[in-house]
């Protein structure tokens, strides 16, 4: 039983190690971005009545100032995180479309892209942690097991 176990681990434990390198990869930029007490500040109320091109805007849009955030990323962190996105080696992983979609979906913001619409707020809320979209090697597992691998799949109901 313990050499059963012992060649199930020696096969997993690859198969880990290279999912959870693509979560690295998400994680080390993700601490790079900006956090909740450096994010660019609302403008008050008092800012925003006396701005003129501002007044009708306040009451359907929230107007943000750029030049209160605190950023410490720079262009090579940036270069760095799509190249090493880009160059990820797919080989012995599962769900290899799904890796592929979040990094397609990450691609758009790319700043060397040709729509060009970085946005670091965009880029946070994609890396951030969701039940609906998770990061981590045994969630990705456990979201294919529950919602792309339904019990009630055809072979399921064969069996009736």
């Amino acid at each position: 039983m313990d050499l059963i176990l012992n060649i199930l681990t020696f096969g997993i434990k690859p198969l880990y190690e290279k999912h959870n390198s693509f979560y690295e990869i998400l994680v080390e930029f993700r601490n790079k971005l900006p956090r909740k007490q450096n994010e660019a500040r609302k403008l008050t109320e008092k800012d925003v009545e006396n701005n003129i091109m501002l007044r009708g805007i306040s009451k359907t849009m929230t107007v943000i100032d750029l030049s209160t955030q605190k950023i410490s990323l720079t262009e090579s962190d940036i270069d760095e995180f799509y190249n090493k996105l880009n160059s990820f080696n797919y080989d012995f992983i599962l769900f290899k479309k799904y890796y592929i979609s979040i990094v397609k979906n990450l691609n758009r913001f790319n700043p060397k892209a040709e729509n060009t619409n970085f946005d670091l707020a965009i880029l946070k809320e994609l890396l951030e942690e969701k039940e609906s979209k998770p990061l981590r090697p045994i969630p990705i597992l456990i979201f294919h097991l529950k919602y792309k691998y339904k019990l009630t799949s055809w072979i399921f109901k064969l069996k009736k």
